[in-house]
């Protein structure tokens, strides 16, 4: 019975992180996803149909005082689940590129595992430009109606400063 009770106190510390977002070192600044825009960066369209089909919603996003590496959040279904979902990129601002480092996504409810929201999002948001506008960034994706609505190949996520960490 005790290696039981000792097993279980192992175990259960690590069961609980699974479902957690991904934390950035360093966290300085705090932002918020805004809007969907074209490629100046000001000018707002529609969500895009591949990003609205699959129930995302960017979130919240934050970013460590030199501004290369930022945490971004979403949440979107799958199945009959709500899923979080948090990634870590790293800003390349000699060449204007943001890479993904790393992921992860978990159910806040239902039984998804949430796989196939995270591989979508993972692919998403492998390696994008980016374009800061002054307490603004936009970080412009490959979306299948991208001509459409902005008459290009792609669409920012337009996140907004909100504040500093205290």
């Amino acid at each position: 019975m005790k290696k039981f009770a000792l097993a279980l106190l192992l175990v259960l510390p690590f069961s609980a992180q699974a479902n957690q977002d991904l934390v950035l070192d360093g966290e300085r600044w705090l932002a918020k996803f805004t809007a969907y825009v074209c490629d100046d960066g000001n000018t707002q369209t529609a969500t895009p149909v591949d990003i609205s089909s699959r129930n995302i919603i960017f979130t919240t996003a934050s970013a460590d005082y030199s501004l290369d590496n930022i945490l971004l959040k979403a949440t979107y279904t799958e199945g009959d689940s709500t899923c979080n979902y948090s990634t870590l990129m790293l800003a390349d601002n000699a060449l204007w590129t943001v890479s993904l480092t790393q992921s992860k996504a978990y159910a806040t409810s239902g039984t998804s595992d949430c796989s196939e929201g995270k591989a979508y999002l993972d692919q998403l948001l492998a390696k994008n430009d980016y374009k800061y506008l002054h307490g603004r960034v936009a970080v412009y994706v490959p979306v299948s109606d991208a001509a459409d609505l902005c008459d290009s190949d792609k669409v920012g996520i337009h996140i907004q400063v909100t504040g500093r960490v205290k």
